[in-house]
């Protein structure tokens, strides 16, 4: 996994979970089956328990594109706060000896975790052209 910077979308596994889910919504499925694609798409490759850090960031790519969108689901929602308050994709960053990306990535997962938890269902943001 490539890694360039401490934000939400700052590496290729959440790069690669916006980009499918907003191509998804393109394509006119609804939040609902553009989350359950990529999840399986994901958990046909990868574990959940084995292969945990990377499921982390699948789920807080997938919860913070939804959370943009205003079309979050509750399973993704929890499943990412879950994830946050564990510190599984913390590993990455102890593995990596960065203390200063470490501090900064655990307050971008804070803030995100902050925006989940406070997040009220409006109406999906996502408007089709026609």
């Amino acid at each position: 996994m490539g890694t360039w910077g401490t934000g939400i979308f700052d590496d290729d596994t959440t790069c690669d979970v916006r980009d499918d889910f907003l191509d998804y919504l393109d394509e006119g499925q609804s939040a609902e089956e553009a989350g359950r694609a990529i999840l399986e798409g994901y958990l046909d490759e990868f574990n959940i328990e084995d292969d945990l850090e990377v499921m982390s960031l699948v789920f807080i790519g997938l919860a913070a594109v939804q959370l943009d969108k205003n079309c979050l689901q509750e399973h993704i929602r929890t499943q990412a706060i879950d994830l946050i308050n564990r510190g599984v994709d913390l590993e990455l960053w102890e593995e990596a000896d960065d203390d200063d990306g470490y501090e900064k990535r655990k307050k971008v997962l804070n803030e995100l975790k902050q925006k989940l938890i406070t997040f009220k269902l409006k109406k999906c943001l996502w408007l089709f052209p026609f």
